[in-house]
C-alpha cells in the first residue's frame, strides 16, 4: 500500500518502521478524490493503516490503491512465447498495469534519479527540472539505467529550490537542483516552447514517458519507457496522459514526458506530478508554464531557441538535437553521446545564421545532358546501409494500413543490437516501430517517426521476441525494410 499526497488541510503522522522514520503527510478533503503524488514513499499497508486509524484518520485508507509495492512483482515471463500472431488491428494490446519497458543502454540518458525516490530531466548541463512534491533536500543525481548502481555517474548539486505554493493538482509541481559541476557530454533534449506547445500538445498525440518507478515488468529503481498518449490538456495547465495499462507510478515524480516532432527531433514538457491506480492515467505539470521562474531563479538560459515567453530567438545551440535518444549511443564514460542529431531547429521560425553565407551558387555547371531515361522508379532495394542486411518488401494500401515485419510475424533474437532501415514512396508518410514481447504484451522499444518514408532505427536490446510493425500516417504505395538482427 501507499500514501500520498491528496488534497485539503493537511495533517502530520510520524510512523516508525524497522528502526527508521518515514514522514508521512495527508492532505485531506472531505470528498472522495484520494489522487497520488508519485514520489516513491513506500510502507507496510497493515502498519500505515493501523498508524491512521489510531489517529482518527480511518477514511485515509478507504481508497488507497494496494498491492503495488515496489518489492512486489510477478515476473517478467519473457521465456514464454507471445500468441502466434500479431494484433490484426495494428495496435498494441495492453497490459494490466504500466505497460512499459526497461530502457536500452544509454537509453534516454538525461533522465535522472534524486535520492533514489524521484525522477528529475536534465535540461542544460548545470540544471535539473523535476516535481516540487518531492522536497528540495538532495545533495546529488544519479545518471544511469539504475537508480542505485551500475553504469552511470553520481553528480553533485550546489542547490535545489521549489516552486512557492507548487504541487500536484494546479499545474505548478515545479522544482529545479543547480548542479555543482557541469555535465556537459550528454546531448540535451530542448524543452517544448512557443508554437511547438501548440503544435504538439494536442489530444492523441504520441508521448514517452520515463521514469525510474515502480513497474509491473519488475521493482523500483530500473529506468523504464513507455509510449502512450496525451489525453487533453486540462483548465489547470496540466496535461493528461495515459491510461489502458500505460502509465506513470510511484517513483516516476518529477519525471520527463517527451514528444517527437515533425523533423525527428525530440523534445521534454512534462513533470510527472499525480494519478490513481497506475496504469489509469496521470497528470503531469508542463515545463513551458514555468520557464520563466526556472531561468530567473536558477541564473541559466534554458531555452535555446526561445525567449521565456515563447518568443522565437534562436542562438548558436538552437541545433543539434538528438534524433534516437531512447535507442541509445555510446556508453556512460562518453556521456552517451555519437548518436544521430538534427541541424539547426527551424521550428517556430527561420533557424540561426552562424554567419557562414550561402557559399554562392556555384555556377551553373552547363546542361548536364539529358540525364538519361532515369530508371523505372521502383523495383529494387536501395543502396544498402548495413552490410548483410535482409530485404523483406511490403506494400500499404492507404492511411493507417498496417503491415509487420519480418513476414507478418516476430522473431527471438539473443542480446545485440537490431537495425531496421525502411523506405517508401516520395509522397507518402510511413512510420516504423520495434516491438518487444514483455510477458503479457506487446510494448514499443523504439520508434521513428519522420515526415517522409525513410525511417531508420538502431536498437540495443537484451533476448527476447522482437517484431517490426511499419504503417502508414498518410498514403499508399510500396516499401522495402532492411533488417540486421542480433
Amino acid at each position: 500500500m501507499f500514501c500520498a499526497f491528496v488534497y485539503g488541510p493537511r495533517r502530520e503522522l510520524m510512523l516508525q518502521q524497522d528502526g527508521s522514520e518515514e514522514r508521512v503527510t495527508l492532505i485531506l478533503d472531505d470528498g472522495t478524490d484520494r489522487n497520488m503524488a508519485r514520489n516513491n514513499l513506500l510502507f507496510n499497508g497493515a502498519l500505515a493503516c493501523s498508524m491512521l486509524l489510531m489517529a482518527g484518520l480511518s477514511t485515509a485508507c478507504a481508497d488507497v490503491h494496494d498491492g503495488r509495492d515496489g518489492d512486489i512483482w510477478g515476473g517478467d515471463a519473457e521465456g514464454e512465447a507471445p500468441p502466434d500472431e500479431l494484433p490484426i488491428d495494428g495496435e498494441l494490446p495492453t497490459s494490466e498495469i504500466y505497460g512499459g519497458t526497461d530502457v536500452a543502454s544509454c537509453g534516454w540518458p538525461t533522465t535522472v534519479s534524486l535520492g533514489a525516490s524521484c525522477t528529475g530531466t536534465l535540461v542544460h548541463e548545470r540544471v535539473v527540472i523535476y516535481a516540487a512534491h518531492c522536497g528540495s533536500n538532495y545533495g546529488s543525481v544519479r545518471l544511469g539505467e539504475s537508480a542505485f548502481n551500475g553504469p552511470g555517474r553520481v553528480v553533485p548539486t550546489q542547490s535545489c529550490q521549489i516552486y512557492p505554493g507548487g504541487g500536484p493538482g494546479s499545474g505548478d509541481d515545479f522544482a529545479y537542483c543547480v548542479l555543482s559541476q557541469p555535465v556537459d557530454d550528454v546531448p540535451l533534449v530542448p524543452i517544448l516552447m512557443g508554437c511547438e506547445t501548440q503544435d504538439y500538445l494536442q489530444p492523441g498525440q504520441e508521448v514517452t514517458v520515463v521514469g525510474f518507478g515502480n513497474a509491473n515488468t519488475g521493482p523500483y529503481g530500473i529506468k523504464r519507457e513507455v509510449t502512450t498518449q496525451l489525453n487533453e490538456v486540462t483548465a489547470a495547465g496540466e496535461a493528461f496522459v495515459g491510461g489502458g495499462g500505460k502509465d506513470s507510478c510511484q517513483g516516476d515524480s518529477g519525471g520527463p514526458v517527451f514528444v517527437q516532432t515533425d523533423d525527428g527531433s525530440w523534445r521534454v514538457f512534462g513533470i510527472t506530478s499525480y494519478g490513481g491506480a497506475c496504469g489509469g492515467g496521470g497528470y503531469y505539470s508542463m515545463m513551458h508554464n514555468g520557464i520563466a521562474w526556472f531561468e530567473s531563479q536558477s541564473g541559466f538560459d534554458l531555452t535555446p531557441c526561445h525567449d521565456a515567453d515563447g518568443t522565437w530567438n534562436p542562438g548558436p545551440d538552437c541545433g543539434s538535437f538528438p534524433m534516437t535518444p531512447a535507442a541509445g549511443a555510446g556508453s556512460w564514460a562518453n556521456g552517451c553521446s555519437g548518436g544521430a542529431s538534427s541541424g539547426f531547429s527551424a521550428s517556430c521560425g527561420a533557424p540561426f545564421d552562424d554567419g557562414g553565407g550561402d557559399g554562392g551558387d556555384g555556377g551553373d555547371g552547363g546542361d548536364g545532358g539529358d540525364g538519361g531515361d532515369g530508371g523505372d522508379g521502383g523495383g529494387e532495394s536501395p543502396v544498402s546501409p548495413c552490410q548483410g542486411c535482409e530485404d523483406y518488401f511490403g506494400n500499404l494500401a492507404g492511411t493507417g494500413d498496417v503491415q509487420f515485419q519480418p513476414d507478418g510475424t516476430y522473431y527471438f533474437a539473443s542480446a545485440g543490437e537490431h537495425r531496421g532501415y525502411l523506405f517508401g514512396p516520395n509522397d507518402a508518410d510511413f512510420d516504423l516501430r520495434l516491438w518487444r514481447w514483455n510477458g503479457n504484451g506487446w510494448s514499443t522499444v523504439a520508434s521513428s517517426l519522420s515526415v517522409d518514408s525513410e525511417e531508420d532505427i538502431v536498437y540495443n536490446g537484451s533476448a527476447g521476441y522482437y517484431a517490426w510493425r511499419v504503417n502508414s500516417y498518410s498514403n499508399s504505395g510500396d516499401y522495402v525494410l532492411l533488417l540486421d538482427r542480433p
